[in-house]
C-alpha cells in the first residue's frame, strides 16, 4: 500500500472500485457473460471487504484468503457482519476461483442470476459499517 495516502483515502478508492466492478457485473450478466460476471461480482465483495478491514484494522492482507480470514476473525466471529453475508462471500470466493481455473467449468444464469443481488446486499451491508 503507498504510505503517501491516508487509510481514509485508500478505503474511498477500494469503496468506489467495488461500485464500480458491481456495475461492470451487471453489464456483463445482461450480455450474459456468466463466467465474467462471478469474477466481478467476486472482485467487487473482495474490494469492499478489504476497504472495511483497512479502516478499522489499519492493515492490508497480502492474499485473497488472508482478507477472507481476517474479515471473518474481526467481523463475522465478532457479530459485526452476519454468518450468512460471510457465508455467501466464502461461496462465492470459490465459485469465482471454480470459474476461472477449473476446467469444464461454465456458469449459467440459474447459478449467476441469484448471486447479482446477494453481492449487491453485501456491498450495501459492508458500506454501511465504513460510513
Amino acid at each position: 500500500m503507498n504510505t503517501n495516502y491516508s487509510n481514509r483515502d485508500v478505503v474511498k478508492f477500494y469503496t468506489e472500485k467495488a461500485i464500480r466492478t458491481f456495475e461492470d457485473a451487471r453489464v456483463l450478466a445482461n450480455i450474459k457473460s456468466w463466467d465474467s460476471c462471478v469474477n466481478r461480482l467476486y472482485y467487487s465483495c473482495f474490494y469492499m471487504a478489504l476497504a472495511l478491514i483497512i479502516l478499522k484494522l489499519a492493515t492490508r492482507p497480502k492474499t485473497h484468503a488472508g482478507t477472507r480470514n481476517l474479515f471473518n476473525e474481526h467481523f463475522v466471529k465478532t457479530g459485526i457482519v452476519g454468518k450468512q453475508t460471510a457465508s455467501f462471500y466464502s461461496e462465492l470466493m470459490e465459485k469465482r476461483g471454480e470459474s476461472d481455473y477449473d476446467d469444464f467449468q461454465i456458469s449459467t444464469a440459474e447459478e449467476v442470476l441469484p448471486l447479482i443481488s446477494q453481492a449487491e446486499e453485501f456491498i450495501n451491508t459492508i458500506q454501511k459499517l465504513i460510513l
